[in-house]
């Protein structure tokens, strides 16, 4: 067995990190509808929820055209519900005079067991590859005097980044693989909003010569959790694994909010895999 080397990684600050949101998948929670009792409709109140023009252009840039609203009162789920994002701002009707609690998010596959905030948490569901954003907890008064609420929905995740070294004329003449399975251990895959923290789970992206051999995860952060994360290579050929690194592949990285590392490794290099690569060249006559 090789001894490991600690791999290099460099954070950065991911470039956006302004209001922004969350396409979500809502579950159902709407409020009463006005024709079950006229007294019901007379106590709703339209409560507004606005964003900048800077966020709307920023949704629009990453092609978010919807957010997910969940708003709370006494804990329970009183609305949730996906809306479009038409000219920056959204009404929501809301029961009048009540201390309620909402949050908005956005970009996320899912929000699970959202009847009650306490046990709401934001899932992923595509191995980790689309930013979500979200924004706190916000607690108000459905009065008369509050007619609208200013939202800032943030980046939530992090990202790690798998960076092979090689030129790109030695990628080109890789002729023992043609495809890697790159493992992120200890990934934030889902969130819970009210604890503010993630449920940790490895996560496993293939990539090919025509990715560069590169690839990436976002996290939802993990500084909670007390884990680091490292990488696994699995070397592919036709779908075949053919090599893969001696054993995990220590990184250092603790997922933070809009916080990017990126991870460099020599790919060819043969103190990082099982098999020696000249013992896997075919030699054939011809």
């Amino acid at each position: 067995m090789k001894h490991l080397m600690k791999l290099l990684f460099v954070p950065f600050l991911l470039f956006f990190s302004c209001t922004t949101q969350v396409d979500g998948v809502l579950n159902d929670g709407d409020l009463p509808q006005n024709n079950e009792d006229a007294s019901v409709e007379a106590t709703l109140h339209p409560v507004g929820i606005s964003f900048s023009k800077s966020s709307i252009a920023a949704f629009a840039e990453e092609g978010i055209s919807e957010i997910g609203i969940y708003v709370y009162m006494d804990g329970s789920l009183i609305y949730g519900e996906k809306q479009p994002l038409v000219h920056g701002a959204i009404e929501v009707p809301l029961p009048l005079g009540e201390n309620l609690q909402t949050f908005v998010v956005a970009n996320a596959d899912e929000v699970a067991d959202a009847d009650q905030l306490s046990t709401a948490v934001i899932r992923q569901n595509d191995n980790m590859q689309k930013p979500v954003y979200i924004s706190e907890i916000i607690g108000f008064t459905s009065d008369n005097s509050v007619k609208s609420l200013d939202v800032e929905l943030k980046r939530l995740v992090g990202q790690a980044v798998f960076a092979p070294v090689e030129s790109q004329e030695e990628m080109d003449g890789i002729i023992q693989f043609d495809a890697l399975d790159i493992t992120f251990t200890n990934v934030g895959v889902a969130y819970s909003v009210k604890e503010e923290k993630a449920v940790l789970e490895d996560v496993t992206v293939r990539t090919n010569r025509e990715s560069g051999f590169g690839a990436y995860v976002y996290s939802f952060p993990t500084e909670n959790n007390g884990s680091r994360t490292s990488v696994d290579v699995a070397y592919l050929k036709e779908g075949v694994i053919v090599n893969r690194t001696n054993g995990s592949l220590d990184t250092g990285i603790i997922f933070k909010s809009s916080k990017r590392s990126v991870v460099h490794m020599e790919i060819l290099n043969e103190d990082w895999v099982e098999t020696e690569w000249e013992s896997m060249i075919e030699e054939i006559d011809f």
